[in-house]
């Protein structure tokens, strides 16, 4: 188990599912969008501080700034936003 957390690939692979919760937060409820939100803010630090520690800043600086971007616009967002035809 200890060498499973030591290996940076499994650090990646969280970071990578973080992202993919993080795209499906548009198809989120309005009711719960805040909960869960602030619930992948939660989870998605200790991933972040665990990838930095394995891989490195430079990895920790740019999935900080890919997370931050999911966060703030969400790409199925803006696709949504076209086709209903709102501004």
């Amino acid at each position: 188990m200890i060498a499973l957390a030591s290996h940076p690939a499994t650090a990646a692979f969280c970071a990578v599912l973080w992202g993919v919760m993080a795209c499906l937060l548009p198809f989120v409820r309005l009711r719960w969008r805040h909960s869960v939100l602030w619930t992948l803010v939660f989870f998605g630090v200790p991933v972040l501080g665990w990838l930095t520690y394995l891989c490195g800043p430079g990895f920790g600086v740019l999935f900080l700034a890919l997370g931050l971007s999911l966060l703030v616009w969400p790409p199925f967002e803006t696709r949504r936003r076209r086709r209903h035809g709102a501004h």
